[in-house]
């Protein structure tokens, strides 16, 4: 008996038993969030578009045309008045077109249960690049590579905080609205976990499946870009154009058209027909305040917004890639203000969108865990919790109108979170030159014992003498 348990606590040991233990984890909480959905939930308002959009699309008919989406909302019979317009590119709606054969019920619980796998699959992940980053840092930090390759792949408190965040970045809003973020997210995550083991020309096909659902994702190649990570760049270019010839033999050829045709009347500021303006209240974007702030001006809504996008994204690249090929601990360092950047730079912004933040705060948790940071660890999941409060539900709590200034409280929170990253970032950057310094000096004080000093006169001369 006692041999076989040692057996099994040695397999258990193993890699793939601690991320199979780690994905049953973080789907088990997942599918807390969204069993009472599929048995008594009606088909959730966002994805009641896509599934009109997926008929559309086996129809052959327009699925940008609203009009088209709510004729096919009203012969289904589908519940809420509204039926909000698809916004993704053509990809996603011709290759879940094979939705449109179940039945909206049928088709949202599979919808969910996708959710929750595509969560758990992001979770393992995230943490696949967490320790793929902190094994190369125990190694440059001199730890023995056979001994860092043997460590536990996932720890207790790792699948702790993955449990935790699965309720503090609200991942039910997700699902109970129907969004595609889950999906979004592994395909994210899945960039994140091969571009840390290595592997640019996946990462970039990986990353290519997230932009092609949801186009912010792409702002993560922006460092690949600047870093001249020509294989990740070649990845995501061919991943593409592979979602390009996929789409076509199912009759997106039109679409592709028409959605180039829509895109620049879908950018910062502009109204969309069939969606509600971009200055709404639970629109908190970067564009939806500037909406709220200059009113009816489209042209310095856009300016705005462009010109502070670029702020954040200089600023985060600056620190981050400045002073030398960054550590893949400074990389992920990286993430929590470059996804910030990429959440508030959508045109449109919403509670759900949080999500994103998970594999920065999961690794930032996991970093101050280990060096004892508690009052950080409290800052980031009191910021985290605060950009997942629904805030217009507050505001309808006061009989009179708030300024527009005071709209904007998520935006806030998610602009403080970007500055903590910064700080984050400054400070793994800081301790990386101290650490160079620290290995840099003792070379110089060998160099300077080996080479004689001024004046002084070689062996041979002494002899001489």
């Amino acid at each position: 008996m006692t041999a076989i348990l040692a057996t099994l606590k040695a397999r258990l040991s193993s890699d793939p038993w601690y991320y199979a233990a780690a994905f049953v984890f973080c789907a088990g909480a997942a599918w807390l969030c969204v069993l009472d959905i599929v048995l008594k939930q009606p088909v959730a308002i966002d994805f009641k578009s896509f599934y009109t959009a997926a008929v559309a699309a086996s129809r052959g008919l327009d699925v940008y045309d609203v009009k088209v989406l709510e004729g096919i909302a009203s012969e289904k019979h589908l519940p809420h008045k509204v039926t909000f317009p698809y916004l993704y590119p053509p990809f996603f709606a011709y290759v879940f077109s094979w939705f449109s054969r179940l039945r909206p019920g049928t088709a949202q619980g599979l919808w969910s249960g996708l959710a929750v796998v595509s969560y758990g699959v992001a979770a393992v992940c995230a943490m696949v690049a967490i320790r793929s980053a902190s094994r190369d840092r125990d190694g440059a930090a001199g730890a023995p590579a056979v001994g860092a390759a043997r460590a536990p792949a996932v720890t207790t408190a790792l699948i702790a905080f993955v449990v935790l965040l699965t309720w503090t970045l609200n991942l039910r809003n997700s699902l109970a609205m129907g969004q595609v973020n889950p999906l979004v997210l592994m395909f994210l995550c899945a960039a994140l976990a091969l571009f840390f083991s290595g592997k640019d020309l996946p990462a970039g096909l990986a990353l290519s499946v997230a932009a092609g659902i949801k186009v912010t994702p792409i702002l993560l190649a922006v460092p690949w870009l600047l870093q001249r990570r020509f294989r990740a760049l070649a990845g995501l270019a061919a991943g593409f154009a592979a979602l390009f010839l996929v789409s076509l033999p199912l009759g997106a050829a039109p679409a592709w058209i028409e959605f180039l045709k829509r895109l620049p009347r879908m950018s910062h500021g502009a109204t969309i027909p069939g969606l509600f303006s971009p200055g709404t209240v639970p629109n908190f974007s970067l564009a939806g305040f500037y909406t709220r702030l200059f009113a009816s001006d489209t042209a310095a809504v856009k300016v705005a917004s462009v010109v502070t996008i670029l702020l954040l994204l200089g600023a985060t690249l600056a620190l981050g890639l400045g002073g030398g090929a960054p550590s893949p601990s400074r990389w992920l360092r990286m993430l929590l203000p470059l996804l910030v950047t990429m959440i508030v730079a959508s045109p449109f912004t919403y509670v759900h969108h949080v999500l994103y933040l998970f594999p920065a705060a999961l690794f930032a948790l996991d970093r101050a865990t280990k060096q004892e940071r508690l009052l950080e660890m409290g800052a980031l999941l009191a910021l985290i919790s605060l950009a997942t409060i629904d805030f217009p539900y507050v505001y309808e709590r006061f009989k009179a109108p708030l300024p527009p200034l005071v709209l904007s409280m998520n935006l806030y929170v998610l602009l403080v979170l970007y500055g903590l990253g910064l700080y984050m970032l400054w400070r793994e950057r800081r301790a990386e030159a101290a650490a160079s310094g620290a290995i840099a000096a003792p070379a110089r004080e060998r160099e300077s014992a080996v080479v004689p000093a001024s004046g002084a006169a070689e062996p041979s001369q002494q002899v001489s003498a």
